[in-house]
């Protein structure tokens, strides 16, 4: 089952699709919380996140995918939102989650993809008692390294960003409040905190985030991280074969975590 659900946080509203299955009348199931990307909203780049949650509901587990504030059908300004602002939109989706009667709240996972997957780890940081596993889809703690280090934005130059006040990325409004946010951020710091089971799924073509960031949160997590390299695949995984890599190597290792 999918059903519109809406949650609040410090008076804005998150809209999202809840997906269910069939047998949570008999038992309590486990839920994986989707978070999507920059520039995108809760079914991500071609529906990829609608279709990771239909199949994990047709595995018995839960699922819930949020617009992000700013973006999607959410509220707030996306000129408003910053890393931080989406962790706290995570986390109010953890609280959401974990107050559902039918969600085993011992078997709740985190999925992000590209800035989703690095406002996922570091939310397992710092969540980690709340967090059974985290997957990851080309996560993207380069956009704040290079943010902050060389103003750059997924290889745009932001760097009159402080005198214009903003930076045009893709048509929509890049705020200094969201650059100076990067500033004071150091994800896989966050990050290394969580101590459980991660998945990550990165392309080798990856331009946007590099694949080092894959293989730095592998060093980080050392071996309870799988990390999966998808060989010409880039940032989006544009293609039937690249596109099933991905969401099966997630499902499988979230049916490994949490059934």
């Amino acid at each position: 089952m999918q059903k519109y659900v809406e949650i609040k946080r410090d008076g804005l509203t998150l809209r999202g699709m809840l997906h269910i299955p069939n047998d949570v009348v008999s038992q309590k199931v486990p839920m994986v919380i989707l978070l999507h990307g920059f520039c995108d909203d809760r079914n991500e780049i071609n529906f990829v996140h609608n279709e990771l949650s239909q199949r994990l509901c047709d595995a018995g587990i839960a699922s819930v995918r949020f617009d992000m504030n700013g973006s999607g059908e959410s509220d707030g300004r996306f000129e408003d939102m910053t890393v931080s602002s989406e962790i706290l939109d995570a986390q109010a989706m953890l609280r959401y989650v974990r107050s559902l009667d039918f969600v085993d709240t011992n078997k709740i996972a985190l999925h992000g993809c590209s800035l989703g997957g690095c406002v996922a780890s570091m939310v397992a940081g710092k969540c980690k008692d709340q967090i059974r596993a985290l997957s990851l889809w080309c996560p993207a703690p380069d956009l704040v390294y290079n943010l902050k280090e060389h103003k750059t934005l997924c290889g745009q130059d932001v760097s009159n960003i402080e005198a214009d006040g903003c930076a045009d990325v893709e048509g929509l409004k890049l705020s200094l409040k969201f650059y100076q946010d990067a500033c004071t951020l150091d994800p896989y710091s966050e990050a290394s905190l969580f101590d459980k089971n991660v998945c990550t799924i990165h392309g080798d073509q990856d331009i946007t985030a590099s694949c080092e960031c894959s293989y730095k949160y592998k060093e980080i997590f050392k071996e309870r991280a799988k990390c999966i390299i998808v060989k010409g695949a880039e940032h989006r995984f544009k293609s039937f074969a690249f596109r099933e890599a991905r969401i099966q190597g997630a499902l499988d290792f979230l049916k490994e975590e949490l059934l």
